[in-house]
């Protein structure tokens, strides 16, 4: 997240004269796990957004509903991480919250406004969750929210499950309209993103590699792994 506002419009004027119109705002969260973005940015972006045609995207973690509300109130999309246990809330994040505590804002967001609002991403392969743990929360998540489901690969030094990946991108195929690989994600697994994309249980991958691409043949958006269909022509 910037210093402030001014650094913010400096750096965004910056990027949208240069021909980019989406924006994710990100940044560290606090000790309650969420961005604590200010009223300030919220009306900066407001009234750069009302003046220019351009999508804005927010890592905003585990907010208030009160925080919550005022970022939709400018921002197109919540890009929103559900935690595939209680260990990786406690231990990888490092609040006292719980599994539960993500799907209750989850529910909310996509209660209130809307399947378009909210992007559920989910770490598979992580040390601090178990194969059924991650499975059980792909279907926990596709109970409330079905459109699209972002899958991050855990880029630890650990290495890649490819089995135990397949199986969560497999049942994540069944359960929702479309499966993202995100950004997140080992150096190393291109073998397993070309299995998974042949395998056809993907929709979507970002920065799949050239070989790839062409292999594929894959349609190029130069935008972030969750921008929903209807968005696409700003950035093509």
């Amino acid at each position: 997240m910037s210093e402030s506002p001014e650094k913010l419009r400096d750096i965004v004027l910056y990027y949208y004269n240069n021909g980019v119109r989406g924006f994710l705002i990100s940044g560290g969260f606090n000790r309650d796990g969420y961005l604590p973005i200010g009223r300030e940015f919220i009306d900066y972006l407001k009234e750069f957004k009302r003046r220019n045609q351009v999508f804005l995207s927010v890592h905003l973690g585990l907010a208030p509903r009160d925080l919550v509300d005022k970022a939709l109130e400018v921002f197109d999309l919540i890009d929103y991480e559900v935690p595939p246990s209680h260990e990786y809330v406690r231990h990888g994040r490092g609040i006292s919250a719980s599994q539960e505590d993500y799907l209750k804002v989850l529910e909310y967001v996509t209660r209130e406004y809307g399947e378009d609002r909210i992007s559920p991403h989910i770490v598979i392969n992580s040390p601090l969750a178990l194969p059924h743990q991650e499975l059980d929360v792909v279907r926990e998540v596709s109970s409330i929210h079905n459109k699209m489901i972002i899958l991050l690969l855990h880029a630890g030094e650990e290495n890649l499950e490819e089995p135990r990946v397949l199986r969560v991108a497999q049942l994540s195929k069944n359960l929702f309209k479309e499966v993202s690989i995100g950004c997140m994600r080992p150096k190393k697994s291109g073998e397993t993103i070309d299995k998974l994309v042949s395998s056809g249980y993907v929709d979507r991958v970002v920065n799949p590699g050239k070989r790839y691409i062409e292999k594929h043949r894959m349609r190029v958006i130069h935008a972030c792994c969750s921008i929903p269909r209807q968005s696409f022509k700003l950035f093509e």
